[in-house]
């Protein structure tokens, strides 16, 4: 495809002969199929298309699904139809004008939108890159299918793009799906008392009715500016909070902790309600038998027991520690609980949530739940010409994303989506809104 502007062209695996084989959804992929993930890096050096081009031809020999095209509903077949890598110049546009507005709104044209309907028929491929040369700088776009990958496999795949760009050494992703530990398989009624013994909640028709107007007006996809929090902050946070509490705090339970304090507060909660706090985790390397390299799916919720909104900081630290304690072994039964429950549920199309999901979209949430990205490796991706200069964070529905700053600035910037985004607006907090305890 071709215009005056823009050039498209469908990339393919190096020297690949079109296989039969199968890439099969696990139950996790499955529930990702109606998500997009969506990567968006700003360069001030020019990117070099062919040699993008050229990298991409062998990434996908090491990820040949993202080639392939959805032939069945179990997954994708290794067709090597090719990914669609489109060219566009725009001369008179400046970075400044994507990366300063923190609203982001001309980051969608920035990457060529892969749509699940068309994915599901066999019409999309998986993935999708931009390459946006403008003014001074470059803008790389990517899109891929959420049932492919998750956050994890998603940016270690572009960091692995940068590396062969550069003709250096990547490991090997594990394709293989039955890598994935496959759960205790439970009747029905096991499987619902399990959900409910481990206090999964009930999603009524009414939530759903409710969730409409949110969706309507806009609001569950509203995202606040990003929030920096310097690493000094943080180191701050976790000696405070072990000077308190005794606990040897983590980076990410020091922040997980004032977030959900902040967005407490922020709700103005009476001191007695009830909250509770949600984490997203990794299972690579926590489940037995599934590697750190897995390519696919490997994330479970680990939610902390209730408590009151007036408690402090470090004591909403040491329920957050004592939630994420068991699921930090390696491997970790209490994972592998989870996880059975988790999957059992979906195979019988359970009616429940891990999770209060209807206190989280509530006018005055209840749950605070929280996506870490800051240990990947966003920021680390070069193809020759340079680190970007900035990334933008997804769009995903994460309610708080905990986003890596560049390098520079070190620290973290957090970002919150939804009914929190929809009151900081309101309020108009300013940028110290999570370093004034």
């Amino acid at each position: 495809m071709n215009n005056k502007n823009s050039t498209t062209e469908f990339i393919q695996a190096e020297e690949s002969e079109p296989s039969q084989g199968v890439w099969h959804f696990s139950p996790l992929d499955q529930i990702c199929l109606h998500m997009v993930i969506r990567g968006t890096w700003l360069f001030a050096g020019q990117l070099d298309a062919d040699e993008l081009k050229k990298g991409l031809m062998k990434l996908l020999a090491y990820y040949p699904h993202l080639a392939g095209r959805m032939k069945e509903n179990s997954g994708i077949t290794f067709t090597d139809e090719g990914v669609p890598f489109t060219v566009v110049d725009k001369p008179d546009l400046c970075l400044e004008d994507l990366y300063r507005r923190d609203d982001f709104t001309n980051i969608k044209e920035m990457s060529t939108a892969i749509k699940p309907a068309k994915l599901k028929k066999g019409l999309d491929s998986p993935l999708s890159v931009k390459l946006t040369r403008v003014k001074d700088g470059s803008v790389l776009g990517v899109q891929c299918s959420h049932a492919c990958m998750d956050g994890d496999s998603f940016y270690t795949m572009v960091y692995n793009w940068g590396r062969i760009c550069r003709n250096l050494e990547v490991t090997e992703p594990v394709l293989d799906q039955s890598q994935f530990p496959a759960p205790d398989e439970l009747s029905k009624e096991e499987a619902e008392n399990a959900a409910r013994e481990s206090g999964w909640v009930k999603m009524s028709l009414l939530f759903l009715l409710k969730m409409v107007p949110l969706y309507l007006s806009g609001t569950l996809t509203m995202r606040s500016r990003g929030y920096h929090i310097p690493a000094e902050v943080i180191e701050h946070l976790k000696q405070r909070i072990s000077g308190e509490t005794g606990i040897s705090c983590t980076a990410n339970v020091a922040l997980s902790a004032l977030i959900t304090k902040k967005c407490f507060e922020l709700y103005n909660h009476d001191e007695e309600a009830l909250c509770s706090q949600v984490t997203v985790v990794d299972c690579r390397g926590r489940l037995a038998g599934l590697p750190p390299g897995f390519v696919g799916n490997a994330s479970n919720t680990v939610v902390a027991p209730p408590f009151k909104t007036g408690i402090s900081m470090a004591d909403i630290a040491v329920i957050i520690d004592q939630a994420l304690t068991p699921v930090r072994q390696e491997p970790s039964s209490k994972l592998q609980e989870l996880l059975s429950i988790n999957l059992n549920a979906m195979k019988h199309k359970l009616p429940y949530a891990p999770f209060d999901v209807p206190g989280m979209h509530a006018k005055k949430p209840r749950v605070a739940y929280i996506n870490n990205f800051s240990k990947l490796p966003i920021y680390e991706i070069d193809f020759g010409s340079g680190k970007p200069q900035f990334a933008i964070p997804h769009d995903l529905l994460d309610q708080v994303v905990i986003w890596p700053a560049h390098p520079d600035k070190g620290g973290v910037d957090v970002y919150f989506s939804g009914i929190p985004a929809r009151e900081i607006q309101k309020m108009k907090i300013d940028r110290s809104f999570l370093q004034d305890l």
